[in-house]
């Protein structure tokens, strides 16, 4: 008889168990399958349809790509012919599908905190209006940033009940107002500027964290384009943000000395290279209100030293056209136009003003009320009535609190919202709007671009357009003059024809407006600061994040999952102190500290951290709120106090830490090492792996990264990964199959940082599948490390052999409840407890361009089959393909001379390729 051994058995068992599953669960099969009741005529079963539409998770506006499966959207992209997005999408925008089958939407109208049909919610709806109207006190609408028809439409809307159009009011947590008010000061026009990175040869940024907040798919893209032109990128701020990070160089200066710094180097540009097109008279002018400005009192000031500003200022004139951003939210404070006003005289100095910063007329409507002007009519009795649409102010911080106590000096308040946030709480009436990816409507995105939005899909929820719902309150009133008489749907759809609809996107030459430097620039400026002595306390800095881009705590639970590329954070803020400034305090990493400050206190854990200035402590915007007086920047003129409690909570950062030990994971290449030298051939037991026809692998450039996680986030939503919560993350069971390791290091000018994603290595000699008792992993022809999940029994023997730590194990199941299973791919399987797993190379979508490609009897064309990290990356640093075809772009970009593969010494010969960082040491 012969015998069995352990491994046979075990294989055996697991081929038995996934066989019984199945027959078990053929009886429970329904008998019929029903995807649609009134299905369209295209549609076929289990295809993908694919419409496009626009991202209103924030004002930018970016185009987007929904893919429909039966009806529902599973997985969202950015629309390639976008010129923002350019197919390119931010976590943020990945989240907000996220939000259309969140448990916080709201089902129906509420009203007095019970829910209400919707025919009395309409009448309750046209009857505060009237009351308001019949006490001839004023209705006024807070809204969201609506640059569109909705805009247009809302003006409108009060005209008819015979309200001004200032009365609208639009708040924007996202809004940096400092910037418009500098470029007036200086240039005496209120031309809307946009930046051109990709036009720079030299980007300088004075703390604008334009990778954090404001159109980060667009600014991300171009920095990526500008240093892979051979551009070089600066950043000045108090500490390493994620801009600060992905730019060559990081600069730490004396908090408080930007303005300084900035007229320092306009005195320097002028003495090196007086621009021509200049008016003598202005530049006259200039050079004298400059002139005490020398280096060495700017250096000393600045903590930087004469020479160095004075080498700062030959760099922007030598590398012209260059480029100043900036002033960021974490410097801007009570000098903030002064601030930006000095940028825009740097960047007239320099040339800037028509190559790499372009000026357009605006044609935004003129401004009306604003949040202070609302809240102090509504305290004087003037406001009846108040409908919100879309805006969350309390959301936003604690700086808004006069505004919560205006509220209840409103007799009568409706919201429009999606979810039932902070401040629809304080609503009398709550309606449920669509979800943007249920609704019509536009927005500008810039010059000449309008996004267009339609719904991919019919809503989930007993919801209805906001337009249709303040259409009916009007009817009802009788008050419709100069108001469209059909839907909110009509409107949209009369605007914009087929193909525009189709595309996503409405394009028109927008012509540029000339904009010029005036003599008033720089009249007045302040004083040289007098030396000061040493100050008690730590100085704080608000840090933007892209999980938060208008500063209100994330309601996605998906953002939240994702840690922090630089902290390692997830579900928490976090405290940044220099180690010198810890070890006074006394504080190791992931210890809790207590900051206090004007208002109160917070206690977070600490992360410490080469890449913050000595004596500086950042914390996330959201959870720095409480310690701010007012609403608005603070910069960096407020000092808060620090005390250890003694508890901790150590952070989601991989084994390891931040620092790579010199081990070179996250390598460079500079002028003096332009190339990385090839690893020697190892000696092989075995014969070769043979791909015949496919390879299927990746090539991740570290140039173009940002650590921005769009790859993580794309790969939690197309794979159907469980979003587990803090306690789990804390106990090191997170389920991505991809994450970015962010190294932070210290060097002799502050610190280098690097970022590295980490997908499954897809080795061609895996130690995984060798050890694997029941064959659940394996390696297939076309080069794709597979799992099979219904033989895997759970022994983790794989995870422990895998030398890169890409495997995940599920110790729990994960339902999805309510809502949240109608965003599952259908396409991925949804795994069990008890089961390892980890990227697949987006297999499925290999599968199904394969499928297509069959079907019209051709090749797979490359760049036909993206994966769903590489289809979402901003800057493209992803790029996947067939390493057999030597012609695709993975295969080009794999024999560049800064190509390599992590770990290449332990002959694993991985299908992921990995491009080294280009790095001035000069």
């Amino acid at each position: 008889m012969k015998r069995l051994g352990r491994r046979t058995f075990l294989g055996s068992a697991a081929t038995l168990l996934g066989t019984s599953l199945v027959e078990g669960c053929k009886s429970r099969l329904p008998r019929t399958l029903v995807p649609y009741s009134t299905p369209p005529d295209d549609a076929v079963a289990g295809l993908a349809r694919h419409y496009r539409t626009t991202c209103r998770a924030c004002p930018a506006a970016c185009g987007m790509t929904a893919r429909v499966r039966e009806g529902r959207a599973v997985q969202l992209e950015g629309n390639p012919e976008h010129p923002l997005s350019r197919g390119g999408l931010c976590p943020v925008g990945q989240a907000s599908i996220e939000s259309l089958y969140g448990p916080g939407r709201l089902p129906g109208p509420w009203a007095a905190g019970k829910p209400v049909a919707w025919p009395d919610a309409e009448a309750r709806l046209a009857e505060g209006l009237r009351s308001a109207l019949d006490r001839r006190k004023g209705v006024a609408v807070l809204t969201r940033p609506e640059s569109g028809l909705l805009g247009a439409f809302l003006d409108q809307w009060l005209a008819a009940l015979g309200q001004p159009p200032s009365q609208r009011v639009v708040f924007d947590g996202t809004a940096r107002p400092w910037l418009a008010a500098g470029r007036r000061r200086a240039t005496g026009s209120s031309a809307l500027a946009i930046p051109v990175l990709g036009a720079a040869r030299l980007v300088l940024s004075m703390g604008d964290d334009f990778v954090e907040e404001g159109s980060v798919v667009e600014l991300a893209r171009g920095l990526a384009d500008q240093r892979a032109a051979g551009g070089r990128s600066l950043y000045v701020g108090p500490r390493m943000s994620l801009t600060a990070a992905s730019s060559d160089s990081w600069i730490s200066t004396a908090p408080g000395s930007e303005l300084m710094l900035v007229l320092g180097l306009s005195r320097e540009v002028l003495r090196i290279a007086p621009p021509p097109e200049i008016d003598p008279g202005v530049r006259a002018t200039l050079g004298e209100r400059l002139a005490t400005f020398d280096p060495v009192t700017v250096g000393a000031r600045s903590g930087l030293g004469g020479e160095r500003v004075s080498e700062l200022a030959r760099l922007l004139v030598e590398n012209r056209p260059s480029l100043v951003l900036g002033p960021g939210r974490v410097v801007a404070g009570s000098q903030a136009e002064q601030l930006a006003e000095a940028v825009t005289v740097l960047n007239g100095l320099l040339g800037a003003f028509g190559t790499t910063l372009r000026f357009f007329d605006s044609s935004r409507p003129p401004a009306g009320w604003d949040l202070d002007e609302l809240t102090r009519r509504a305290r004087a009795g003037e406001v009846g009535a108040l409908v919100i649409h879309q805006a969350d102010p309390l959301g936003s911080g604690a700086g808004h609190r006069a505004f919560a106590e205006a509220l209840r000096s409103i007799p009568f308040v409706a919201a429009l919202a999606v979810e039932l946030d902070e401040t629809a709480r304080h609503a009398h009436l709550v309606l449920p709007d669509h979800h943007f990816l249920e609704s019509w409507g536009d927005a500008s995105a810039g010059p000449g671009v309008v996004a267009i939005q339609q719904p991919v899909m019919t809503p989930v929820l007993d919801t209805r357009a906001a337009a249709d719902v303040l259409l009916g309150a009007a009817r009802a009133l009788k008050k419709t003059q100069g108001l469209p008489d059909g839907g909110w749907a009509d409107v949209v759809r009369g605007a914009y024809d087929v193909k525009e609809r189709e595309h996503g996107v409405k394009l028109a030459d927008a012509a540029p407006a000339s904009v010029a430097l005036v003599p008033s620039a720089l009249a007045e400026l302040p004083p040289p600061p007098a030396s000061r002595g040493p100050a008690a306390g730590l100085v704080l800095a608000t840090a933007p994040s892209l999980r938060h881009l208008d500063g209100r705590v994330s309601r996605s639970a998906l953002l939240q999952e994702i840690p922090d590329p630089l902290s390692g954070y997830a579900w928490t803020g976090w405290i940044e102190l220099h180690p010198s400034t810890a070890a006074g305090i006394g504080v190791h990493e992931g210890d809790v500290v207590a900051l206090g400050g004007a208002q109160g206190e917070v206690a977070l854990p600490v992360h410490v951290t080469a890449g913050i200035r000595p004596g500086v402590v950042a914390v996330p915007v959201p959870d720095a709120s409480s310690l701010l007086e007012v609403e608005g920047p603070p910069g960096l003129e407020l000092r808060v106090s620090a005390r250890p409690t003694g508890a901790r909570q150590p952070s989601h950062l991989a084994p390891g830490g931040s620092e790579q030990h010199g081990r070179e994971l996250a390598r460079g290449v500079s002028r003096e090492r332009p190339r990385l030298p090839h690893a020697a051939p190892l000696p092989q037991m075995y014969a070769p792996v043979e791909h015949p026809e496919h390879r299927w692998g990746m090539v991740v450039d570290l140039d173009r990264c940002t650590g921005c996680g769009a790859c993580t986030a794309a790969c939690y939503l197309e794979n159907n990964l469980p979003v587990v919560g803090a306690i789990e993350v804390q106990r090191g069971r997170a389920m991505s199959w991809i994450r970015i390791h962010g190294y932070v290091e210290p060097t002799p000018q502050g610190a280098e940082a690097s970022f590295l994603p980490l997908p499954c290595q897809h080795c061609t000699n895996a130690p995984c599948e060798v050890v694997c008792p029941t064959f659940a992993t394996y390696h297939t022809r076309e080069g794709i490390n597979a799992q099979v999940y219904p033989r895997c029994i759970g022994t983790r023997y794989c995870e422990n052999n895998c030398p890169y730590g890409v495997r995940r194990f599920n110790f729990f199941d994960w339902p999805r409840h309510g809502l949240a299973r109608l965003g599952l791919n259908p396409d991925v399987s949804v795994r069990e407890r008890g089961v390892s797993e980890k990227c697949s190379l987006c297999v499925q979508r290999i599968t199904a361009g394969q499928e297509q490609a069959k079907m019209e009897d051709r090749p797979v064309h490359d760049g036909e089959i993206i994966s769903a990290c590489a289809a979402s990356c901003p800057t493209r640093a992803i790029v996947f393909g067939d390493f057999r075809d030597p012609g695709s772009e993975a295969s080009r970009l794999a024999r560049d001379p800064r190509a390599y593969r992590l770990l290449e010494e332990l002959n694993t010969q991985p299908g992921v390729v990995y491009l080294a960082r280009r790095r001035e040491k000069d």
